[in-house]
C-alpha cells in the first residue's frame, strides 16, 4: 500500500508510530506544518513533508486573525489534495480535521482514495458557534469522514450517541505512547515530590483550578507543582502571577522543545491534568504513560477509564480545587500505591508501543483498501 498522512501537529516523538506503520511492502508519507519539533528525517519506507502552512502569531478575534485563519486553513487544504492527486495513495489518512474546511473537501479526496480519519476531539475544546449550530456542523463533518478511528472507546460512543455515526465505521485503535523510557526501567518516588503540568494552556484544561489547588496546599505537604507550556494570554499571565506569590509553583510559559519535555516528565513525580471539559483522548497523558509516570486526571471524555482500567493513578473531581489539592497530598503519602500506579502506567507503555498501535492502523487501511491483512478491526 502507499499510505499517505495529514499529520499537521505531528512531533519528532511521533516519528516512531510512522516508522512502525507501514508493512514490508508499503511506503507512508507524512505530512506536517513547517514549525519547530516537526519530524524532518527520511527513514526507509517513510517519507516526511514538512512544509504545511503554520498559522501567523496575530491576536486572536481581530479580523486580521480571522482571515489569516481562513487562508491558512484553505492552503492546507489545497496542499493536501494537490499532494494526494500527485502521490496516487491508496490511502489518505486525516489525523486532524478541520471542520472550516474539511467538509468540502474530504468529498473530494474520498473520489481519488480510500479515506480514513481519526476524531481526536468529538466537539472542539472551545467552540465559536451556538451548541446547536456547531452540532449540524460536526454531524455533517463525521458523515463524510470514510472510515473513523478514535483513541478509545468513550469518544467512539459519542460519536454514535450524540452524532448518529454508523458504529460499523469507528475502529477504536488506542493512542500511541512515545517510548521515553526503557521497558524494564521501573521508576521510583523522589523525595522532592514533583507535580507537572504540561501542555497547552487553555479554559478547558482547569489551569484556574490548579492554580487554586496549588493556594491550598499544607505547607509542610512538600509538593512542588510545575506548569510548562504556552497557550492563551490571559492564562499564561496567570499563571506567571500565581508562580510570583506562591512557593509551591514554578512556571515555564513558552515553547518547551521535545529534549526538554523527555527531561520535565523524567524529574516529575506526577503528572496531573484537571480538565473541566474535554471530549478526546489526551496526548500529554500518554506522554506520561512514556515515561512511566502515575497521572491525576478529573473526569472528563476519556480521561478516568484512560486512568482507572489500568491502574495509572487518580480520578479527582472536576472543578474542585480543594478536591485537587487532597489528591495530590494523598498520592505522595502512600509510596506502595505510587509505586504501583507508575508500573501501571509503564504496563500501558508496552502494550500500547508504536509497534502494536502501528499494526492495528496497518489492519485498519488494509480492511479499507480491501487487500489482505486486514486482520481484527481496532485494537
Amino acid at each position: 500500500m502507499r499510505i499517505y498522512w495529514y499529520w499537521p501537529f505531528a512531533r519528532e516523538e511521533d516519528f516512531a508510530l510512522a516508522l512502525a506503520t507501514p508493512g514490508p511492502h508499503d511506503f507512508l508519507t507524512l505530512h506536517a506544518l513547517d514549525r519547530p519539533g516537526a519530524p524532518r528525517l527520511d527513514a526507509g519506507r517513510v517519507t516526511v513533508r514538512a512544509d504545511l502552512p503554520d498559522v501567523a502569531p496575530i491576536e486572536e478575534r481581530s479580523l486580521r486573525w480571522a482571515w489569516s485563519r481562513a487562508t491558512t486553513y484553505r492552503a492546507r487544504a489545497l496542499a493536501r489534495r494537490r499532494a494526494v492527486e500527485q502521490g496516487t495513495f491508496d490511502v489518505c489518512h486525516v489525523a486532524f480535521l478541520n471542520q472550516y474546511t474539511d467538509i468540502f473537501d474530504l468529498p473530494r479526496l474520498a473520489k481519488t482514495t480510500n479515506l480514513v480519519t481519526t476524531v481526536h476531539d468529538v466537539v472542539p475544546h472551545r467552540s465559536r458557534f451556538p451548541r446547536a449550530v456547531q452540532d449540524r456542523i460536526l454531524a455533517r463533518l463525521y458523515s463524510v469522514c470514510g472510515t473513523i478511528i478514535v483513541h478509545h472507546a468513550a469518544v467512539g460512543a459519542e460519536l454514535t450517541e450524540r452524532f448518529a455515526v454508523d458504529p460499523a465505521s469507528v475502529h477504536v485503535v488506542p493512542h500511541w505512547v512515545s517510548p521515553f523510557r526503557a521497558a524494564d526501567d521501573r521508576r521510583s518516588l523522589s523525595a522532592a515530590h514533583r507535580v507537572l503540568f504540561f501542555g497547552t494552556l487553555r479554559e478547558n484544561k482547569g489551569i484556574r483550578v490548579l492554580l487554586d489547588a496549588v493556594a491550598q496546599l499544607p505547607v509542610d505537604a512538600d509538593v512542588r507543582v510545575h506548569v510548562a507550556g504556552r497557550g492563551d494570554d490571559d492564562l499564561e499571565r496567570a499563571v506567571l502571577a500565581a508562580a510570583d506569590r506562591l512557593p509551591a509553583l514554578t512556571a515555564e510559559i513558552g515553547w518547551i522543545t521535545s529534549e526538554r519535555k523527555a527531561e520535565l516528565f523524567r524529574e516529575a513525580d506526577l503528572a496531573v491534568l484537571p480538565y473541566t471539559a474535554f471530549a478526546s483522548q489526551s496526548g500529554v497523558l500518554h506522554d506520561a504513560f512514556g515515561n512511566h509516570l502515575p497521572a491525576i486526571v478529573t473526569d472528563v471524555g476519556a480521561l478516568r477509564a484512560s486512568i482507572e482500567d489500568p491502574g495509572a493513578g487518580w480520578v479527582a473531581p472536576t472543578n474542585d480545587s480543594s478536591a485537587l489539592a487532597a489528591a495530590l497530598v494523598e498520592a505522595f503519602r502512600d509510596p506502595i500505591g505510587w509505586q504501583h500506579r507508575s508500573d501501571a502506567a509503564r504496563t500501558v507503555a508496552i502494550d500500547q508501543a508504536p509497534e502494536r498501535v502501528g499494526a492495528a492502523l496497518r489492519a485498519v487501511y488494509a480492511e479499507a483498501v480491501g487487500v489482505a491483512g486486514g486482520g481484527r478491526r481496532g485494537w
